[in-house]
């Protein structure tokens, strides 16, 4: 393992679990850590690789994944997180709301409701 990619490869495996390989797949980029998971068996860790898992992560809001001054830990146990807002229910403007499902104006019909995974 080079000096550079293993103390990276450390954070990552301290972060590593059912979480983090489902915010990949998520991520588009499960494959990554798949060929990163590869290359850790045989000692021999890309940078390009970590470097591509932790800029998919940082898209998120998830920054240095793999880097010790800040990571990403999964929450412990069973948790489902959703936001629920309700949005203009023709797409046609970016009115929302989270508090009460309002109706537009214009049309009469009620917001229509989204949810967001967190």
């Amino acid at each position: 393992m080079t000096p550079t990619t293993g103390p990276r490869v450390e954070v990552l495996c301290l972060q590593a679990g059912e979480a983090l390989a489902e915010r990949a797949s998520r991520y588009g980029v499960a494959d990554v850590l798949a060929r990163i998971v590869a290359a850790v068996e045989r000692g021999e860790v890309s940078e390009a690789d970590l470097d591509l898992l932790d800029s998919a992560f940082a898209q998120h809001g998830i920054d240095n994944l793999t880097r010790t001054h800040r990571g990403f830990e999964p929450w412990k146990g069973a948790r489902s997180v959703v936001a629920t807002a309700w949005v203009c229910p023709a797409s046609a403007c970016p009115r929302a709301a989270t508090e009460m499902r309002p109706f537009c104006r214009l049309t009469g019909q009620p917001f229509r409701e989204t949810r967001i995974d967190l």
